[in-house]
């Protein structure tokens, strides 16, 4: 894991923004899936180059809020930016992770993965790339952190064969607690690139347990960037770590 600190949150999105396009870049033609987070992360789209996009890509949610409120889901909120509207435009594919219709996180999360192995088994070459964030209690993607039971982040977030589950968090841990996520496993086998963002102050203690030598992914879920292929994360002034 690299990472690079600004001066400043413009500066970090600058540096997040440049480091995507040179991902996309590096590809040329071939096929992608960009698979993006909710929150900060979304901010960074609208800076990626159109001259880097085309029906190459696919574009996907890295994780769910399981909700019809367009305000809540991820994938709502990714549609509604100019940089998927312009790459709509270009002909870039997607999967959709819109609750359509009232069914079980089972079922929503065996639907996503299916749409995931599906672009897999179509693409064997093809390139996968995130853009996530840290959130301030450590988390990445949908993957909430279990200090006070790492029996129960085992069982959900590390099973081998599966690449996407779903599950309910409790009113503690998140405002949004129906949740479909990717798994550890799918972070560290399947992405190839991943850009990653986190400013403000407020995420200072999570960052610094990410970048710690010693930490618990139970704890701090975002300790799996540095388990995950080419990763790069970019951070502003405001948090003083020794990073």
């Amino acid at each position: 894991m690299n990472i690079y600190k600004a001066r400043n949150k413009e500066g970090a999105m600058r540096g997040a923004i440049r480091e995507l396009n040179v991902c996309l870049k590096g590809v040329k033609k071939n096929p992608v899936l960009l698979m993006v987070s909710g929150g900060s992360s979304l901010e960074l789209l609208d800076g990626i180059e159109m001259r880097n996009v085309g029906k190459h890509i696919t574009i996907t949610a890295l994780d769910e809020r399981v909700s019809e409120d367009p305000a809540v889901n991820n994938f709502s909120q990714l549609v509604q930016t100019e940089f998927y509207k312009k790459a709509e435009r270009k002909g870039i594919d997607y999967i959709d992770t819109r609750l359509h219709r009232n069914i079980s996180l089972g079922r929503f999360a065996g639907k996503f993965e299916l749409g995931l192995r599906a672009w897999r088994r179509k693409h064997p070459k093809g390139k996968i790339m995130c853009a996530q964030g840290i959130g301030e209690d450590g988390h990445t993607a949908g993957i909430l952190p279990y200090p006070e039971n790492p029996r129960r982040f085992q069982w959900l977030f590390e099973k081998q064969n599966q690449w996407v589950v779903g599950y309910n968090a409790t009113r503690r841990k998140s405002e949004y607690t129906r949740r479909i996520t990717v798994t550890l496993p799918f972070l560290r086998t399947e992405v190839d690139c991943s850009v990653a963002y986190a400013t403000g102050s407020r995420k200072r203690k999570a960052v610094r347990r990410v970048s710690a030598k010693h930490g618990s992914l139970a704890k701090t879920p975002a300790r799996i960037l540095r388990e995950m292929k080419n990763v790069t994360l970019f951070v502003d002034q405001s948090i003083k770590s020794k990073v």
